[in-house]
């Protein structure tokens, strides 16, 4: 009875769980549906272990089946549910991936008959079928598939975070071991239920730091970094201000401008990785702050990100075209300029290249509304 009490909670807290991410508007809502989905098989999964354990204690077989069947159908969608909610590293191939989910859960369905995963004889004993390790296998690639997405989405937040993210990946992992070296600790659905409550608290708390539409960081996190550019450091600063926001708004509506804000964070998070830290600082303005003095890297960097944009736009398939003016200044040690010169300077810089592109167009621009 002790299992069930303990299942219980977890069900109650996940409970919990969903009804904050209904209430929350600081989320992504694409983390927001994919945290409720998984939250929602994993209810599944102990419902199911709650079910075997009735059916094996009380002598229900055709419970006990069913309720395997529901617990092994599911297991794989739990942590495909989770790397979902950092699709925006891998969406591309987020089909194929389900693939090994598929077919864990079509041999699921038909396990009693062909004992591959498990099977309950007439004497109601359980026994794991020849395929049980590859269920666990497929299991295990999607904690992978998370632990690699998880730390690209977060390849920028510090030592102490990325700890913290690695320990909650770690207890979901050691719950899973746990229980298939010891069968008898029924450790595997109520470690990944805490784990999952624990990632969304961190994906919460990472939102008063990254913007919640592009994931880059966002002005209350440059404004706390810009207080550390101090005189006698070097430093490079970029700043960025997308091409024809305001038209893509006006004509095409807020989700196609909201899409333009997106691929331009992507390309330039493709671009400056491990070069710089990237700051949304306003709707259709960024920042690159580089703390490292290479200017052969940051200028690979620039020709990357064109290179990038012109490739992007090739494969669009909407309408909307990615354009960025930008404009670079460099602090060094010796220089007595404050970060707020520095910052003008480079947006000064912008402003010139965004000027010469309207004009090509034939657009006359006024200077405040770049600012």
């Amino acid at each position: 009875m002790a299992e069930i009490y303990s299942y219980l909670l977890v069900m109650f807290a996940l409970i919990f769980g969903v009804s904050l991410a209904f209430r929350s508007h600081y989320v992504n809502k694409y983390k927001n549906r994919y945290f409720i989905c998984a939250v929602l098989v994993n209810i599944g999964i102990l419902i199911g272990e709650i079910g075997t354990y009735i059916g094996e204690h009380g002598n229900l077989r055709y419970i006990h089946i069913i309720a395997n069947i529901l617990t092994y159908s599911l297991a794989p969608l739990l942590p495909y549910c989770i790397v979902l909610m950092n699709r925006k590293c891998w969406k591309r191939n987020e089909k194929i991936a389900m693939i090994p989910a598929v077919v864990v859960i079509l041999i699921a369905l038909t396990t009693q008959y062909t004992g591959l995963l498990f099977y309950v004889d007439k004497a109601n004993q359980y026994s794991r079928g020849p395929f049980f390790l590859i269920s666990l296998a497929v299991c295990m690639l999607y904690f992978l598939m998370l632990t690699i997405t998880s730390f690209r989405e977060y390849r920028d937040a510090d030592f102490s975070e990325k700890a913290y993210l690695f320990a909650i990946l770690l207890l979901a992992v050691g719950g899973v071991f746990l229980q298939v070296i010891l069968p008898q600790v029924l450790s595997m659905w109520t470690t990944t239920g805490i784990s999952l409550l624990l990632y969304y608290t961190f994906v919460l708390e990472s939102t008063n730091k990254y913007d919640v539409l592009t994931g880059v960081h966002n002005r209350r996190a440059f404004d706390s970094h810009k207080t550390n550019l101090c005189l006698g450091k070097d430093y490079e600063l970029i700043v960025f201000d997308i091409n024809g926001l305001k038209p893509v708004n006006d004509n095409m509506g807020h989700e196609k401008g909201d899409k333009l804000i997106m691929g331009v964070a992507g390309v330039l998070a493709k671009s400056f990785y491990g070069i710089g830290k990237i700051y949304r600082i306003g709707g259709d303005e960024f920042c690159v702050i580089c703390e490292e003095r290479n200017e052969a890297k940051i200028n690979a960097a620039l020709l990357e990100m064109e290179q990038n944009i012109r490739r992007a736009n090739k494969n669009s398939k909407d309408q909307i075209v990615l354009s960025v003016s930008y404009g670079m200044e460099i602090h060094r040690a010796d220089d007595e300029r404050n970060y707020h010169e520095i910052f003008n300077a480079a947006d000064e810089k912008m402003y010139r290249m965004k000027q010469a592109f309207y004009t090509k167009q034939g657009t006359f621009i006024k200077r405040e509304t770049l600012m």
